[in-house]
């Protein structure tokens, strides 16, 4: 029987999934099938990091077997295009369940908090081509006097953000244990990226 559930849907792509915390695992549904499952004593990661939900943000949570199963829930459910429910507190209750639960093997797992590098990287290099598009578009209609030259200026400032909010850090090791008490999320807490409750 779980002792805690959690309801989510990635994208358009996938169906919407059911995150269940067993005795001795974590598992998936998909209407009412298990598809995965890992148990606690073979999960080797745990990696909390922000990434895009439309135009807001969102913690993810990816959990990693050592077999190469992988489970993935967000603290915003995909509901249409550009449409994403925000489930912060269910997101922060049931991460909360899943870390207690997890602080018998918390030795043989890896528990890490940011994007990969490259996701990093990637994310900056995409801001800041969103940025060279929008302030270049400006400059250019300043140039020819074109009153709408400010219309390239939101571009910009859109791309610069980006950049910034994703620009690349190494991930980090936090102690599970900050996660193991149901407190509300802050950016004085230990957030992946100082990100709230998104």
């Amino acid at each position: 029987m779980s002792s805690a559930t959690y309801t989510d849907r990635r994208n358009a792509a996938s169906a919407e999934q059911t995150i269940s915390i067993e005795a001795e695992r974590i598992s998936v549904a998909e209407n009412g099938t298990r598809k995965r499952a890992i148990r606690f004593d073979e999960i080797t990661q745990i990696r909390l990091g922000v990434e895009m939900a439309g135009r807001d943000s969102q913690v993810v949570c990816r959990i990693a077997g050592h077999d190469g199963t992988r489970i993935v829930f967000g603290s915003r459910a995909w509901k249409s295009v550009g449409v994403w429910h925000n489930q912060a507190d269910t997101f922060r209750n049931f991460n909360t369940a899943l870390h207690q639960a997890l602080m018998p093997f918390r030795d043989g797992i890896e528990f890490v908090e940011g994007q990969p590098l490259w996701f990093g990287y990637a994310m900056s290099a995409m801001g800041l081509a969103i940025a060279l598009l929008g302030f270049g578009f400006a400059t250019y209609l300043a140039l020819e006097e074109n009153p709408i030259w400010l219309g390239g200026v939101p571009g910009g400032l859109l791309g610069l953000y980006i950049a910034w909010m994703f620009r690349p850090r190494a991930p980090q090791p936090y102690d599970p244990e900050l996660y193991t008490t149901d407190k509300p999320v802050s950016p004085e807490t230990p957030t992946p990226a100082g990100k709230g409750n998104g």
